[in-house]
């Protein structure tokens, strides 16, 4: 019987890899992580400067024990690194305007994030259209109708040293770290799994596979057909009226009454003068090796 190398090897070291690397090197797992770049990096969707944080998940109950446990690791992180990873500006939900004829029984994703609160007692605010404009003048105009629901406790987080401060203490910790090799193929036998790339072979118990975009053509059937990848546009737009944005402004989730077109956004990081909008489309789909990373004439529009 062969030996491992070690007890469990993570393929692709963004967000999820390299918190999984963390973890597991927290708990005295023999680990290691390895990746065809080196994270932090530009060519995964864990790159950039922000990403929204909130405890009351509106996508589903499933995710709100993971959120909530996620800021108190960033609050770890950041003592133990002294570093700054999570800005608590608070997170503003809203529903743009309200269909009067909805049944009463209907929920949006206010709706959604607002019963979640209740149930997990996470402080929140609920908001008429007057108390959003009052307090959040960038929203001034918002339908009378509109909702919005209010987390003091969430904000954003900075994705990359994010990345850097968790491989950080993996690496401190005694996980190995593998860059700038690409894994090629995932060789599982009944005593463990040969991870085979283009610099090295490792042999390990068990594999975590959080390759990003790459899960689809390296996992291959039934993945491959179940998988896609879809390129996201984000948008800065420059502040022309930069006092509508007070001190603290919220990240922000806004929604249409259907719950159809959707939009979120950030505050006015310092020094920038614009602010980060951006949707979500899962129609159009690319290829990892093949996806053009350059903002065209018609993006712009």
């Amino acid at each position: 019987m062969h030996t491992p190398d070690f007890d469990v090897v993570v393929v692709g070291l963004g967000a999820m890899g390299a918190a999984t690397l963390y973890q597991l090197a927290k708990r005295g797992v023999r680990v290691a992580g390895i990746d065809r770049f080196a994270p932090p990096h530009d060519l995964g969707s864990s790159h950039g400067d922000t990403r929204i944080t909130r405890q009351a998940v509106g996508e589903g109950a499933a995710y709100v024990p993971l959120a909530i446990r996620s800021q108190q690791i960033w609050r770890e992180l950041e003592a133990e690194l002294d570093v700054q990873l999570f800005e608590q500006c608070g997170v503003l939900v809203m529903t743009a305007s309200t269909d009067p004829q909805r049944p009463a029984e209907a929920r949006d994703f206010t709706d959604n994030s607002i019963e979640l609160a209740r149930r997990y007692g996470i402080e929140h605010q609920e908001l008429d259209a007057a108390e959003i404009r009052r307090r959040f003048p960038q929203f001034a105009p918002l339908d009378d109708s509109a909702r919005g629901y209010f987390e003091p406790g969430g904000g954003f987080v900075r994705p990359e040293r994010c990345i850097d401060a968790q491989l950080t203490r993996a690496r401190q910790l005694g996980a190995t770290l593998i860059t700038g090799q690409t894994v090629l193929e995932l060789d599982a036998q009944d005593d463990g799994v040969h991870i085979i790339s283009d610099g090295s072979r490792l042999f390990a118990r068990q594999v975590i596979v959080s390759a990003g975009m790459w899960s689809a053509q390296l996992l291959g059937a039934p993945f491959d057909s179940l998988l896609q990848v879809c390129r996201q546009q984000l948008y800065w737009f420059r502040l022309d009226e930069p006092e509508r944005y007070p001190a603290r402004s919220p990240s922000f989730i806004l929604h249409s009454a259907d719950d159809v077109d959707a939009c979120y956004g950030f505050p006015p990081i310092p020094g920038e003068g614009s602010v980060k909008i951006a949707t979500e489309q899962y129609s159009a789909s690319s290829q990892p090796g093949s996806l053009d990373r350059q903002p065209s004439s018609a993006d712009a529009q």
